[in-house]
């Protein structure tokens, strides 16, 4: 009964202060017209044939009123169906439609006063003026409005003015304002963002859905960022497995961690990412790759805000659409994530954590596997381009890790059993990544990381091995010659590497 009775009180609250300052303009008229008894109106219309001069005013001041909130319910209520109902609260809530709204009211209620007080032999010079004014500035007022009223319901606007309430509620509770208000403001503001997004979704209006995907991150680096300055209570996460959708089915084990690694912001935006993504799945690509990118930024956010649990939870919702992706045998977005996945894992090595690093590269050859036993082998020769890339990089670091992410990963790429056309183009794309990772150590001297290469592959057929080394060579081409996020051929050499090939095939011989 909370919300209605506070709904009640903020319209009885409004209604006192428009009346307040209705009848408060009329007495300071009246004091100024009147000035004394002498001349006050006591008998209302006591000459009604005195009051025709401004008699139509209050009818034009009403038909104002009416014009405008006629046209306003009417695009409100079209931005709500279209986009999210909170837009109806933001709308009521926001300054300039409460003073706009408020000035015409007020206007239609001075008017009508000043033409019952017009009939006495005092002319009340002010009143008259003073409504004359006050209709004026209703008129000229009522096309600009209309061009706010139009702009504060773009659907950017309104993103932008969802995100700018649910971070300002995270501030306020990292100020000391009231926690549970905060709370239900930011939860109410994630779930009007996953909203839009959806409805986007729905009609393929991608720019919409693109802006509140980045609102939603930008909502959850926020919460990053200023977790520290939160209260205790802020992080009790135990009445969302009561009230939230999002939460209700979690087990009780859940919901303790989310209270104990003080997560449950970002939970909830990822969330919304994971409905979306669900959504989107072989309809609108380009969100699910954001997702992917948005995704892998709020890791690194995390990261160097030193929130580990928050990294963790990202890792884990990376894996959750690429398992997603492998179910709706979406190709083009596993292709997408594993990109992501690889440039966190990239990211990781650059800022020296190289348990992240390695963890990253192990799910990268789990869920390449995955797709391969699923008959997306395509996936899985994409795996180990990645991971070959990232292996150069260790190597080129000279990182301990290099040897067991050699061995015990990505040489392990290829130990499910061949059996059909798909499976076997995508062992052989395998094979190529292993040759092109050899290529890369021969160039720098490394022969004994070669020559493991070679042991692991010296089992193969003499003509698959010869047709392999004949498919490298006859790339030439850096780019790929489809358009695709990457841009860059698998298969290409550079000069210095192309020039290995024969001394790593000469081991065959």
């Amino acid at each position: 009964m909370a919300g209605p009775r506070a709904s009640v009180f903020q319209a009885l609250i409004a209604l006192a202060v428009v009346s307040a300052v209705s009848l408060g303009t009329y007495a300071l008229l009246w004091l100024i017209d009147f000035g004394t008894l002498e001349h006050a109106p006591w008998a209302l219309f006591a000459e009604p044939g005195t009051a025709d001069t401004l008699v139509s005013f209050s009818e034009v001041t009403v038909g104002i009123l009416g014009i405008a909130i006629t046209v306003v319910a009417i695009i409100v209520e079209l931005a709500a169906n279209r986009y999210t109902p909170r837009i109806t609260e933001l709308f009521v809530h926001d300054r300039v439609n409460q003073l706009v709204m408020g000035f015409f009211v007020v206007t239609t209620v001075v008017v009508l006063l000043v033409n019952m007080s017009l009939y006495s032999g005092h002319h009340p010079l002010i009143m008259v003026w003073a409504s004359t004014g006050l209709m004026t500035l209703s008129l000229l007022g009522i096309l600009p409005y209309f061009v706010y009223v139009f702009d504060f319901l773009t659907p950017t606007q309104i993103v932008n003015s969802l995100q700018s309430r649910t971070t300002s509620a995270i501030d306020d509770a990292a100020h000391g304002g009231a926690v549970d208000r905060a709370r239900h403001d930011v939860l109410l503001g994630i779930e009007q963002l996953g909203d839009i997004t959806l409805n986007s979704i729905d009609t393929k209006d991608k720019p919409i859905a693109i802006s509140t995907v980045n609102a939603l991150a930008e909502v959850a680096r926020f919460a990053i960022a200023h977790k520290a300055g939160c209260p205790p209570q802020w992080f009790d996460s135990r009445f969302l497995a009561t009230n939230d959708q999002d939460f209700v089915a979690l087990h009780e084990a859940m919901v303790v961690a989310l209270e104990e690694r003080r997560t449950w912001v970002e939970m909830k935006v990822l969330r919304q990412y994971q409905t979306v993504f669900g959504a989107a799945a072989n309809r609108m690509r380009d969100i699910n790759h954001l997702v992917g990118i948005q995704t892998r930024r709020l890791a690194m956010d995390a990261w160097h805000s030193g929130d580990q649990p928050s990294v963790a939870q990202s890792i884990r919702f990376l894996n959750t659409y690429l398992r997603a992706s492998l179910n709706a045998h979406d190709v083009r977005t596993s292709y997408n994530l594993l990109n992501e996945y690889r440039v966190l894992a990239e990211d990781f090595l650059e800022v020296g954590d190289y348990d992240r690093l390695m963890e990253v590269a192990v799910h990268i050859r789990f869920y390449g596997q995955l797709a391969f036993a699923m008959n997306t082998g395509f996936i899985l020769e994409v795996a180990a381009y990645d991971l070959c890339s990232l292996l150069e990089r260790v190597h080129v670091n000279k990182l301990e890790c290099h040897d067991h992410m050699l061995v015990g990963i990505f040489l392990e790429l290829d130990r499910e059993p061949e059996g059909g056309k798909t499976q076997e183009a995508s062992l052989r794309g395998v094979r190529k990544a292993q040759i092109k990772l050899a290529t890369h150590y021969l160039a720098h001297g490394d022969e004994a990381s070669a020559r493991r290469i070679f042991r692991d592959m010296r089992g193969e057929r003499r003509e698959r091995i010869q047709s392999i080394r004949a498919e490298l060579e006859a790339v030439t081409d850096q780019e790929y010659w489809e358009v695709s996020d990457r841009g860059i051929n698998f298969e290409w050499l550079p000069p210095e590497r192309r020039a290995e090939l024969p001394r790593f095939f000469s081991w065959f011989d």
